[in-house]
């Protein structure tokens, strides 16, 4: 018997027995499913976020009081707009571009008889804010050094804002609205990015950073964000150049820790790799314990399947089946088990990544590597657990298998 007469046989089998085959075969899915579809996912917040970053700039740098993703508000001293404002004058000649933004969040924005719910954010920006978000204006105009310098009540609204305030689709521009009660002249109009998440992107408005100090937000209270872009001298030296001015500004003793973060590219790459990391690892050992409670269930399918056929293979012995033949024909049953719920978890795996890319609006590489290992595995599991009812079948005593009923 070949190896092509073999796989032939192992399909029979499975269709012989579909209940049984159907749950090992899900069992399997399930664990590359795992295996296959956190890596996609994982890939597919990788490529959003290294999307935004390339936005950002990969010349360019955050200062600001916290580490990403965690608050030390209790340990270091903000870092207030006055600060931040001397710091942007002091650094303005080692710089190609600064740029200031508090956030807050609760807003209500108001129109006539047109009202949002109060979840909206309020951005406190500069005339940079634009330059290092991947936000544009589609009608209008951002927010300009003039706007800072006299704290002006204008605005410019994110693109549900708009929609909801004026249905009718007249343009915002130059019309007043009320934020929180306090009243503001329309600007502009950011242009729309969409959902992700089911969360909406556009649910936010962009003031003067020094209004929004005034109206919104409490000076001592409360801490900005600094961003820098590099120029001629280049990222290292202009961050370090930064870090310096920074520190001469909170007073820090020459050898005391930094009471305030540098974020680069590279280190939210890094700290959200580590993140990524533990997912991924989560995922696999998922997929793993799945595929060996599914090795179990295709080794009791073997004995079973050899059992039922144990006539068969006293017959087959009979006409000159040497033990080989017999244990290669299970083992490759076994193997082929394996396979079509390996495929199985596979094409789910990476629908399930193109589903969270297609939701990010981001690219998502097919992960190779993980496929072949799935592939890998699937058939070293197939090898391992069909091995023994493989063997128990090959050492069948024809004269006792033909006599079997």
């Amino acid at each position: 018997m070949n190896f092509t007469e073999s796989i032939l046989m192992a399909f029979r089998s499975i269709g012989a027995n579909r209940l049984r085959s159907f749950l090992t075969l899900l069992s399997i899915a399930i664990g590359v499913m795992a295996i296959i579809g956190v890596a996609a996912a994982v890939d597919a917040l990788q490529s959003k976020l290294d999307a935004q970053l390339e936005s950002f700039g990969r010349n360019s740098f955050i200062l600001q009081r916290d580490p990403p993703f965690e608050r030390r508000g209790d340990e270091r001293p903000n870092i207030t707009l006055r600060t931040a404002q001397e710091f942007k004058r002091r650094m303005g000649p080692y710089a190609k571009e600064i740029g200031l933004s508090y956030e807050t969040m609760g807003a209500v924005v108001k129109r006539g008889g047109e009202e949002t719910d109060p979840d909206i954010q309020i951005v406190g920006g500069d005339e940079s804010f634009s330059s290092f978000s991947d936000y544009t204006v589609a009608e209008g105009r951002m927010v300009d050094p003039a706007d800072v310098q006299n704290a002006a009540d204008v605005v410019v609204l994110g693109a549900d804002i708009a929609k909801k305030l004026y249905p009718t689709g007249e343009s915002p521009v130059n019309t007043t609205v009320a934020i929180n009660g306090q009243r503001y002249r329309v600007i502009g109009v950011f242009a729309a990015k969409g959902a992700v998440f089911g969360q909406s992107q556009d649910k936010f408005v962009a003031l003067p950073v020094t209004n929004a100090a005034r109206h919104f937000v409490d000076e001592w209270s409360s801490t900005v964000q600094v961003m820098v872009r590099s120029g001629e001298r280049g990222l290292e030296e202009t961050r370090s150049q930064a870090i310096g001015i920074m520190r001469v500004l909170r007073r820090l003793d020459l050898g005391e820790e930094n009471d305030f973060d540098v974020i680069t590219n590279d280190s939210i790459n890094e700290t959200f790799g580590s993140f990524t990391g533990y997912i991924a690892l989560f995922g696999l050992a998922c997929g793993i314990i799945a595929l060996v409670a599914a090795g179990v269930g295709i080794m009791n399918i073997m004995l079973v399947s050899v059992k039922e056929r144990t006539r068969e293979i006293g017959i087959r012995k009979a006409i000159g089946a040497s033990r080989r033949t017999i244990l290669l024909q299970f083992l490759i049953e076994a193997v082929t088990l394996c396979q079509l719920g390996a495929w199985i978890g596979i094409g789910l795996g990476v629908m399930m990544g193109l589903g969270l890319a297609g939701a990010l609006e981001a690219t998502l590489p097919i992960p190779w590597g993980r496929i072949a290992v799935s592939v890998a595995v699937c058939t070293l599991i197939g090898i391992i657990f069909g091995i023994y009812p493989a063997w128990r079948a090959a050492r069948l005593d024809p004269i006792d298998a033909l006599r079997y009923e």
